[in-house]
């Protein structure tokens, strides 16, 4: 089994140039939930999307729960490292906020589904997984935010705001523009969210948090 599944990675990865099985699969499984709005994409249309085998999904990721979480461990791998390095950077804590906050609205731009994503690995799957995801993706926000407003703080930029409601009304704001599809197109009648109101968007959080959060000093 192994062997032959070997074979068809060999062929698909030449078929498909410098671009890896799994990558492929996971291309396909993220256009497809782009599509449809949600997660509901089964593996048999993973495979026709990819060209590949349905028998490659559960020989590189076991199940297509394995599978949605190496897509969410590649989604936020790169963001959650830049994050880290972003606490100690010899920049103010609005700035590190402001650039937390902005490249969190993009992500979510780009990966709209991603919302629930998290919440359907956490609550809807086995404990190991939701240990996993919290761990890779909900707690170092968790603890990027805390350090962060909290050295606004000490320095006087921020108000002493409790860190924890901080995190709900920050991811809040960040990723319901781009979940609530419904209201784009019964309120705004607009199918998707387009690059340009994202970055309105992202001007209009950005204020609407600093005025929130600013002291009177920081001005």
């Amino acid at each position: 089994m192994a062997d032959l599944a070997m074979k068809k990675t060999t062929r698909a990865t030449r078929a498909k140039g410098t671009q890896s099985s799994p990558e492929a699969l996971l291309d396909a499984l993220h256009s497809l939930m782009i599509e449809r709005r949600g997660l509901d994409v089964a593996i048999a249309d993973i495979s026709e999307r990819s060209g590949l085998n349905t028998g490659l999904v559960r020989y590189y990721f076991k199940s297509k729960n394995g599978m949605l979480v190496a897509l969410l461990d590649r989604i936020v791998n790169l963001p959650i490292r830049n994050l880290r390095a972003l606490i100690d950077a010899p920049i103010t804590p609005w700035e590190k906020l402001k650039r937390h906050l902005s490249g969190l609205i993009n992500t979510h731009y780009r990966y709209p589904y991603m919302n629930e994503l998290v919440a359907y690995l956490i609550n809807g799957t086995d404990e190991e997984i939701a240990k996993h995801v919290y761990t890779s993706s909900v707690e170092p926000l968790l603890i990027a935010q805390r350090a962060i407003i909290q050295q606004g703080v000490e320095s006087g930029e921020f108000r002493d705001v409790d860190p924890t409601f901080s995190y709900f009304t920050l991811t809040g704001a960040c990723d319901y523009m781009f979940t609530a599809s419904y209201v784009h197109r019964l309120g705004l009648h607009a199918s998707e969210v387009s690059d340009e109101m994202r970055q309105r968007y992202t001007e209009h959080v950005l204020n609407f948090v600093r005025a929130g959060l600013q002291t009177d000093v920081a001005g």
